[in-house]
């Protein structure tokens, strides 16, 4: 093969790996299946924005399920026939970063854009702030407000215990007076999230619950999970070189009216906000038709097909899928510029197969690993017979003291992490024979007897893939008992 075939084709699988990449990262507008719930949003949306009605409503559903996406669908959908420029405002808050009142209000008088108009104004209260954001918005001889669309991600978070819940109260006060129109819309993974509100913010929201479930309208999850891989590793033939008679207009305005319609391709606005351009994916049409026929020749075979099948049984997680073709697309090269089932295979197998027993292991502190490993060598020498916390205490005390590089804990600190161990179910406490429960309560805990939940065999595998374990620890696992 001459260099420049080589280089044209290495060039073809760069642009291949970015825009399927893309696909996979930021396009979060392409919706599929829950067209009732979808529908539902819609009408939402719609009717706040052209007859300004206000409306509330819960979005709930396990994560990865799309609730996100759905909104930005709907949104994206709603731009395109009205204008929400001018005749809406789109406010995002989080409930992980905006849980606190002052925060949030911030928040929303910047992408309100009245942190002029605000100035050096004092409120007593929330509401007093709001109704002051409110009557700035507020044009118009007949002092008509614009359309607003709240998205509370993570809602639950805004309903802490601790704290209380004045913007939630607020909000759904606003849609439930109609001092202006709105829509509040809250995303949440909580089934349980109506028990967390307080009476008054109850008696305020419209009780409107719009539920996802992954696999909903799919009864067989191979079929969704084979769907989403075809979307998803295809390339639309809009990104083709131009034709002749077209050469004359703009090669990107050309672009962007097939991408409008064809069914593979990335929406304009996802492209626009990446600070892209649609002819920096411009690819060889042949290899296109190649490629798209060696994705449907791949969903055809039936090694592939196996592989896909075990792990759309393993999870209804859009994201972790994601993640699996991801890595699968970034194997890509010119010396490989197709993907092998094999590849599929074994990124899969790094998803699925590897025991939870192991990942928990590696999730844990170097301090908590280490009593783990003062256990299994106690255990070892009693001939596996149950251990206390002052019997595991002395084995890593005996340890610690003997490497100089070790830190120094104190007798509390190491409690809290035995005690984690027990919340993880790594260590168990005995139980007897006679009545089945376990060591009587009224035994100190750290006279409680307890024994390893996990298998050797799984520890050693933890120890030899646990990163940045300190060498100390390492010979220490390895060596004969002490």
């Amino acid at each position: 093969m001459l260099d420049t075939d080589i280089q044209s084709i290495s060039e073809q699988i760069k642009r291949v790996r970015k825009y399927i990449k893309l696909k996979i990262l930021e396009d979060n507008i392409n919706f599929r299946n829950h067209d009732e719930e979808r529908k539902h949003v819609y009408d939402l949306i719609t009717r706040v924005i052209l007859h300004g009605e206000s409306h509330s409503a819960l979005i709930i559903g396990p994560r990865g399920c799309g609730k996100t996406t759905l909104l930005n669908s709907v949104l994206h959908q709603v731009s395109q026939e009205a204008d929400v420029q001018n005749d809406a405002l789109i406010i995002k808050l989080n409930g992980l970063i905006h849980g606190d009142e002052k925060i949030a209000l911030k928040s929303i008088t910047a992408q309100m854009q009245l942190e002029n108009a605000v100035g050096d104004h004092i409120f007593g209260t929330f509401a007093e702030n709001l109704s002051f954001l409110l009557s700035c918005l507020k044009t118009g001889t007949d002092r008509t407000c614009k359309s607003m669309i709240f998205i509370l991600e993570e809602f639950d978070l805004f309903c802490h215990s601790g704290r209380t819940q004045t913007l939630l109260y607020n909000l759904f006060d606003i849609t439930h007076s109609k001092q202006a129109p709105m829509c509040v819309l809250g995303v949440t993974n909580r089934m349980d999230v109506m028990e967390l509100l307080e009476k008054r913010v109850k008696s305020r929201f419209s009780h409107r619950h719009i539920f996802m479930f992954p696999n909903e309208t799919c009864s067989d999850p191979l079929t969704s999970c084979k769907r989403l891989f075809v979307d998803t590793m295809s390339l639309p033939t809009s990104l083709g070189k131009r034709r002749k008679d077209k050469r004359k207009r703009k090669k990107s305005e050309c672009i962007q009216e097939d991408i409008q319609t064809d069914r593979y391709a990335v929406p304009m606005e996802v492209i626009k906000r990446c600070n892209m351009d649609v002819t920096d994916f411009e690819i060889d049409s042949t290899f296109i038709d190649e490629w798209n026929t060696h994705i449907q020749e791949l969903v055809n075979d039936d090694k592939f097909m196996d592989v896909l099948e075990k792990f759309s049984y393993y999870t209804v997680n859009e994201q972790i899928y994601r993640n699996v073709m991801y890595q699968i697309i970034s194997k890509l090269s010119s010396s490989k510029p197709y993907i092998h089932v094999s590849d599929v295979s074994s990124c899969v197998d790094e998803t699925v197969c590897p025991e939870h027993s192991v990942k928990l292991l590696q999730s844990l502190s170097i301090l908590e690993l280490s009593l783990v490993i003062a256990m299994m060598h106690g255990l070892e020498i009693f001939d596996g017979q149950p251990m206390n916390f002052e019997m595991v205490l002395h084995r890593y005390t005996k340890f610690a003291n003997t490497n100089s590089s070790t830190q120094s804990v104190p007798r509390p600190v190491i409690l809290k992490a035995f005690e984690h161990l027990h919340q993880l179910e790594i260590i168990v406490p005995i139980r007897t024979d006679s009545t089945g429960d376990t060591t009587t309560s009224r035994v100190q805990k750290e006279y409680k007897l307890y024994t390893l939940g996990i298998p050797v065999e799984d520890i050693k595998e933890a120890v030899k893939g646990f990163k940045a374990l300190p060498t100390e620890i390492n010979h220490w696992f390895n060596s004969s008992v002490m």
